[in-house]
């Protein structure tokens, strides 16, 4: 008798137990405050700058401004000019069978505590035509990579006291080979700048 009174107290124990876990909850909101501070590209966490953030740095090629802010964003202008020197814009354009290179075109800058990869490519239709290179201090000639490809900068640091090490300057080549189709339309894509922590 007495196992039997056991067995049914371990069995009403189990019972109670399975019915409080089922009162238990089952969803839960908790609110904390958090900060987000939405600003323009060129202050961001990983910023990007179209001119060149250094006074040493060679800045012919950049007269044309071919990338500018706009929203808050880089934009990237390939063959604008300038129209017959009468100080209006124009959009130009790139002729086939011809190579064009501008060793700087944006600044990229690490601004996070952490160590980065920064992968930096292009989408849309003017992907095959774009070579991307890295512009270096010490030589005139940016280091290009693969014509079509993304371009990857290993390694960038955070920022500390000089702020030199956290810094990369992005050159553009662009390749348009014989007979490409003349269509006096504009090529649309983008420029995607993408950074992974380390």
């Amino acid at each position: 008798m007495k196992t039997k009174r056991g067995l049914l107290m371990v069995v009403l124990l189990l019972a109670i137990s399975s019915v409080m876990a089922a009162m238990s909850y089952n969803k839960a909101t908790v609110t904390n405050a958090a900060e987000l501070k939405i600003v323009n590209t060129d202050q961001a966490l990983v910023t990007l700058q179209a001119d060149a953030p250094w006074s040493w740095e060679n800045k012919i090629g950049a007269k044309d401004k071919t990338t500018v802010m706009r929203n808050g964003e880089l934009f990237f202008q390939f063959g604008k000019g300038i129209n017959g020197g009468n100080g209006q814009e124009e959009f130009h354009g790139l002729q086939p069978n011809s190579v064009y290179q501008w060793n700087h075109v944006f600044t990229l800058r690490n601004k996070s505590a952490e160590t980065v990869k920064v992968t930096v490519r292009a989408t849309g239709e003017y992907k095959q035509y774009i070579t991307f290179g890295s512009g270096t201090r010490n030589t005139s000639e940016p280091v290009w990579g693969t014509k079509g490809q993304s371009l990857v900068f290993d390694n960038v640091g955070p920022e500390v006291k000089s702020g030199m090490q956290n810094v990369r300057s992005v050159a553009v080549k662009i390749s348009l080979p014989s007979g490409v189709q003349v269509s006096n339309k504009e090529l649309l894509g983008s420029i995607v700048v993408e950074s992974e922590a380390k």
